[in-house]
């Protein structure tokens, strides 16, 4: 017991909130029943205004464990996960998310790998659906995982990221890479993920230790859920992508130069493969809105199909 407990006081679980009263409760008892000890909980609310605040005080002034903190502002997710590790000192820091449910031994095996590969930069694992059998879980060489192969397999070859939001990161490394960048919203997790895997190798628990809810209420914003199209998240997912691969790249050897512009090709393929989705679909609002899409990376083939697409049937009795 006393080496769990040694283990508990290196942990700062740092729980983002925003807007869910109805099942903060029943996230945070997950993680204060951890089988470890002696881990602190910073509940980080981002200025929600339908009680999950004032919830949070009372649920607080149950358990010492938890120290309750409030955003100035709404910062959105990447801004608030730096304001809460910003209030931490501990050397793990577990990034955990207000509507999931852990299992009671996720922190010992998190932090387990993460002490025994002293390189990994932080820890992932499949997930598990509320209500359901089904694992989100793709195929990995083990626990310890080089940075590269995971960029090369699943980061860069796809558009949706193998890694949730909610991971055990290391704090050193979080300091090194600068945390979250803001500009990128809520796709800013997945250019960390990236940006910690050309940093170095990353851990691995093969077990759904958590299980994702996604019980968002009817009045979260839209773009959470992804139920509405927004051609800026397909624009800003570009721009993750664009900018780790300029960072991982040697552009200017030949090998780099061509993986650069496979890269360009395949964006220009995305964009225009949706283009062509909302003509065939009659979906007019997102021709409408196409121009959202443009990025520097565009080559003038794309440029041309938005342009006489947009001309041609945006103005028309599409749906």
């Amino acid at each position: 017991m006393s080496e769990i407990r040694c283990v508990g006081e290196s942990i700062s679980v740092c729980l983002l909130t925003y807007n869910h009263v109805d099942v903060i409760e029943s996230t945070l008892k997950s993680i204060l029943e951890q089988s470890v000890a002696d881990f602190e909980v910073i509940i980080s609310d981002d200025c929600s205004s339908d009680g999950t605040w004032e919830r949070i005080l009372e649920l607080a002034a149950d358990d010492i464990r938890i120290r309750p903190i409030r955003t100035p502002h709404n910062m959105g997710m990447p801004g608030n996960a730096n304001y809460a590790v910003g209030h931490s000192n501990r050397p793990y820091i577990a990034l955990l998310h207000h509507d999931d449910l852990y299992r009671r031994d996720l922190l010992e095996k998190w932090i387990d790998v993460a002490q025994r590969h002293p390189e990994v930069g932080f820890v992932f694992n499949p997930y598990g659906k509320f209500e359901s059998s089904f694992i989100y879980s793709e195929p990995m060489p083990g626990e310890y995982i080089e940075g590269e192969w995971l960029l090369k397999s699943f980061l860069f070859p796809r558009w949706g990221c193998v890694v949730r939001g909610t991971t055990m990161i290391r704090r050193s490394a979080w300091d090194q890479i600068g945390g979250m960048r803001e500009q990128f919203g809520l796709l800013a997790d997945i250019d960390m993920w990236m940006r910690l895997a050309i940093r170095g190798p990353v851990g691995y628990v093969p077990e759904p230790v958590i299980t994702v809810r996604q019980q968002r209420p009817s009045y979260y914003p839209g773009s959470y859920s992804g139920e509405v199209w927004d051609w800026k998240r397909k624009r800003i997912l570009y721009e993750i992508h664009a900018s780790n691969r300029l960072k991982y790249l040697d552009i200017y050897s030949v090998i780099g130069r061509l993986h650069w512009w496979v890269f360009r090709l395949r964006l220009n393929l995305e964009t225009a493969k949706w283009l062509t989705y909302a003509v065939v679909r009659k979906k007019k609002s997102m021709l409408a809105t196409s121009d959202e899409s443009a990025t520097m990376y565009d080559l003038w083939p794309l440029r041309l199909y938005r342009h006489i697409l947009r001309k041609t049937f945006a103005a028309d009795d599409m749906v």
